[in-house]
């Protein structure tokens, strides 16, 4: 917080205000008139907002609007410096909701993010009216500056009655309380009450709950616990590929901007192109973000760089993200939540082929591996419990196999049987061609010896022996046709004798045999 004076104690009778007399949130479907076809030109307008008859919207063109925005009769949103049109100073994101008689005069910058929602009689503004000028009436002598910015942070609630007076920040997910004046900066995820608003109740990451704070210096230690304990740290681990991390990183930061309950950690794995650019742009870009980075002094393997990331990790829960996958908007933020109510699950495995956005739980290595698959070697599917990561004695047994991280999950639902499925399509890929490993020796040999180790853990012959078939079908034979077919270039050096080894004793074993046999690379149309 800006202000370090120390905080008074706030009687109980202000923080229950923080949840009484709330917005009323509505039904933009249920309003029964809008703006006037005949209004004002937006700088922009997105679709599906609805603004009721009654509401001003003075200097329109430096006034940006999302979708889906809900505005009540009798708002008032105005441009108070000169109107050129250029840019928009008030800027109101996708989902804001707005209630009876809501007010906001921008000078120079107000935003509003998305899905933050305003009570009824609400004042926001970036600036203040001068007053200093004795004997000259404060209505003639202007505001106090023009370059200033007020910023209410996404999914943010604020109460009736309220005034924010900028420039300031609001951070994201908190809660204004009725009647409330805000002068000051607010942390994200916090309760703020009272004249001048002070903060009162703070999500601490060490209590994994909402804690009461009065003092600066508690905000200040709940600030510190949130940078140096998360609760989820997503590690991604990088080799040459500048442009589609760069991707990566603006999936990210877009959705968690400089919230520090989420750690990003970057380990570059002595990239020779311009990967160290990229990081350092970001890092530039969100200089309170909770982000770290470093290039390796040489390239250590692609498995041993995720366990140098997951040893640095200070989250309660280590999410593996690969450089060419790109998070869908409005993925993060829920997961984090799935995360923080799962605290019981040692992994948290995202099914990204089964998009029915269903969230369940299981326990057990069997049930791990029927649900979960080989599909858990897709790396940005894999959020561990970073605490039983750090139970393992050898978290290297299996390098070389190409699904180390496999090992590292069974070892923690072996330690701990309760994990959780996310059912969702969360990632866009950059598509890069599944090179530099030969195909058999990961995806049959290291996998199935995974599975075998796990044998004396528990894990059961039947739920091996239905794997074993329910891998070949899924993953390896319809990949294996695919990177013939399309000469994919990845190595399939021995393919036909690594299948043998370990199927020639099933009853499909000659059958797929010679269905490999058969595949043969797809002609270019012109040669046909």
């Amino acid at each position: 917080m800006s202000d370090r004076e120390e905080e008074k104690p706030q009687p109980d009778a202000e923080e229950a205000s923080a949840s009484s007399d709330q917005t009323e949130t509505s039904n933009p479907e249920s309003s029964s008139a809008a703006l006037p076809t005949s209004s004002p030109q937006f700088y922009e307008l997105g679709e599906g907002t609805v603004i009721e008859a009654g509401s001003m919207m003075q200097n329109a063109e430096e006034i940006s609007i999302g979708r889906g925005v809900f505005v009540r009769s009798g708002a008032w949103f105005n441009i108070c410096t000169p109107v050129t049109g250029e840019r928009p100073k008030l800027i109101v994101g996708d989902g804001c909701q707005f209630n009876f008689r809501v007010s906001v005069s921008a000078a120079n910058r107000i935003v509003l993010e998305r899905f933050s929602t305003y009570g009824h009689q609400t004042y926001i503004s970036d600036t203040n009216h001068e007053y200093r000028n004795i004997g000259i009436p404060v209505v003639m002598q202007g505001i106090t500056d023009t370059d200033g910015e007020t910023i209410v942070g996404e999914g943010t609630w604020v109460g009736a009655n309220c005034s924010i007076c900028g420039p300031l920040r609001i951070g994201r997910g908190s809660v204004i309380g009725a009647n409330s004046v805000v002068t000051r900066n607010i942390p994200d995820y916090s309760v703020a009450v009272g004249a001048p608003a002070r903060v009162v109740k703070m999500f601490d990451t060490d209590a994994a709950d909402w804690i009461a704070v009065r003092r600066s210096e508690e905000i200040e230690t709940v600030l510190r616990r949130r940078r140096e304990h998360p609760v989820m740290t997503i590690c991604i681990p990088t080799y040459n590929r500048a442009t589609d991390l760069a991707r990566c990183l603006g999936t990210i930061f877009h959705q968690i901007g400089e919230c520090t309950l989420i750690e990003v950690l970057v380990s570059d794995n002595a990239s020779p192109d311009q990967t160290q650019d990229v990081l350092k742009s970001y890092a530039e870009a969100y200089p309170n973000a909770n982000f770290r980075y470093w290039r390796n002094e040489e390239n250590i393997g692609a498995e041993r760089n995720i366990l140098k990331l997951m040893d640095e990790a200070r989250g309660d829960y280590v999410m593996l993200h690969g450089d060419d996958d790109f998070f869908v908007d409005m993925t993060i933020m829920p997961l984090f939540n799935i995360v923080h109510r799962n605290r019981n699950s040692s992994v948290i495995f995202i099914d990204v082929l089964n998009n029915s956005h269903a969230v369940e739980t299981f326990e057990g290595l069997d049930a791990f591996i029927r649900k979960a698959s080989i599909h858990s070697g897709f790396i940005s599917s894999i959020i561990i419990e970073r605490d039983l990561y750090r139970q393992i004695e050898d978290k290297s047994l299996f390098i070389g196999s190409g699904f180390n991280h496999i090992y590292l999950q069974l070892e923690a639902v072996r330690r701990k049987p309760q994990f959780t499925v996310v059912n969702e399509s969360v990632f866009a890929y950059a598509g890069n061609k599944p090179d530099g490993y030969n195909f058999a020796k990961y995806f049959i040999e290291g996998y199935l010896s995974i599975l075998s180790h796990n044998r004396q853990f528990g894990l059961s012959e039947e739920a091996i022996k239905h794997e074993k078939g329910s891998m070949l079908a899924t993953t390896v034979l319809p990949w294996y046709k695919r990177i013939v077919e399309e000469e994919l270039g990845s190595d399939l050096t021995g393919f036909e004798e690594i299948y043998t080894a370990h199927y020639k004793d099933e009853p499909y074993y000659e059958q797929i045999l010679e269905w490999i046999r058969g595949i043969q690379p797809s002609q270019p149309k012109d040669s046909q």
